[in-house]
């Protein structure tokens, strides 16, 4: 059930669960895919700016729908930002233009 802002309930259909947890299953191993790139580009080093921005675009796609995914997206921005702190301030931005609601922005919350 989901509870709706006056308390009432409302009964999702369950075709509408089954495609839900459908999404949340392609979502889960589309990170499990990301992940090892990740993984890679950090513990080799690797700096060049064209692939871990590759990384961060298919992240954005995840970060929002998925907490491993948001945590992927925060720790290859950590990594990136000493390398370049502008595009990586961009991509924060980006995510919480996609993602962060209005209230969240204005009680500061992430």
């Amino acid at each position: 059930m989901i509870e709706m802002p006056d308390d009432e309930k409302f009964e999702c259909p369950p075709e509408i669960l089954e495609l839900a947890k459908q999404i949340m299953e392609l979502t889960d191993m589309g990170v499990a895919l990301i992940k090892p790139e990740i993984d890679a580009v950090i513990h080799n080093r690797i700096e060049n700016k064209q692939t871990i921005e590759r990384l961060l675009d298919r992240l954005l796609d995840y970060a929002g729908m998925s907490d491993k995914g948001l945590a992927l997206f925060k720790r290859l921005c950590r990594y990136y930002f000493p390398i370049d702190p502008r595009v990586t301030a961009e991509y924060i931005y980006i995510y919480r233009d996609l993602y962060d609601s209005d209230e969240d922005i204005e009680s500061g919350d992430e």
